[in-house]
């Protein structure tokens, strides 16, 4: 775990982040990311400052369940200008990931920074460690993640979540409702459109935005993130890591955790994302 933190800092600050290794803090602009590794998971903690403005808990990818991020794996890190995603590839078709990034939604009262990963603080069950289904994700408590970024629409429990946003809307810092265990909105406004693909046309899986609310006074929300370079996806039809062609840009696809097309629409209590995915911006070779 320490060669891939060390990996995601080299590769962030020859993007022009830095890093102090003192306080283990890597920033840019208005985004700071403490990196630790704390009993064998990288965790991350986003900040509003160097030293405050902590998020409610940790992200984190690491052992998931009963199945550990062992060595050897590969990994492929891709730094934007405002964006950052890390996937890593391990026994065979097991794959986590974290990411961090400057929201680009305009007015936002806070810094606007977001992180996610595989694993909230507190998931640490000793069966299946997943829920996903296409219209929900996430866990009552501690015991499950999604596995996915801003899926989740049932996290009961801080220590479930996987993903925050500082918007300060309504000065409440990096909550995604009206009070810190309020079930987020997650993936509810594309579920119609996650659940049509892929296409029965040509058997593709379009690429759909992903984005963050935030729950407002008066049953309203916010649209609090609307990422540049990533996107969901099924995945029946790609394999991990092919790269995909739309109009002018490449996309590298990849299951959430592991993919499985016998139970494609996912699940609770178990150890795969079914075909759930995403695609990432590919500026490679």
């Amino acid at each position: 775990m320490t060669a891939l933190r060390q990996a995601l800092i080299d590769a962030c600050v020859t993007e022009g982040w830095a890093w102090n290794a003192g306080s283990e803090v890597l920033s840019k602009d208005a985004m700071f990311l403490r990196l630790q590794i704390v009993s064998g998971y990288l965790t991350l903690l986003g900040r509003t400052s160097a030293t405050a403005g902590d998020m409610p808990n940790v992200v984190r990818i690491g052992q998931l369940g009963t199945q550990p991020l062992v060595w050897p794996l590969s990994y492929e890190i891709f730094v934007f200008n405002g964006e950052v995603y890390l996937v890593a590839n391990y026994n065979v078709d097991f794959y986590q990931w974290c990411a961090f990034g400057l929201s680009t939604v305009d007015g936002l009262p806070g810094s606007g920074m977001w992180v996610g990963a595989t694993v909230g603080s507190g998931v640490n069950p000793t069966g299946g460690p997943i829920y996903i289904m296409g219209g929900a994700g996430g866990d009552p408590g501690d015991n499950s993640t999604s596995g996915a970024l801003f899926w989740a629409t049932v996290t009961g429990s801080g220590g479930g979540r996987n993903g925050f946003v500082h918007s300060d809307l309504d000065a409440q810092g990096w909550w995604l409702g009206q009070y810190l265990t309020d079930y987020p909105v997650g993936i509810a406004p594309i579920v119609p459109l996650i659940g049509l693909l892929p296409n029965a046309w040509n058997s593709e899986a379009v690429l759909l935005p992903i984005r963050s609310y935030k729950k407002r006074p008066e049953l309203k929300v916010s649209l609090i993130t609307d990422l540049e370079h990533a996107r969901y996806t099924r995945v029946d039809n790609y394999e991990p890591s092919e790269i995909i062609t739309i109009g002018s840009d490449r996309w590298k696809v990849y299951p959430w955790y592991r993919k499985n097309t016998t139970t494609r629409n996912g699940g609770s209590g178990i150890a795969h994302t079914g075909t759930f995915g995403w695609a990432i911006r590919y500026e490679g070779p």
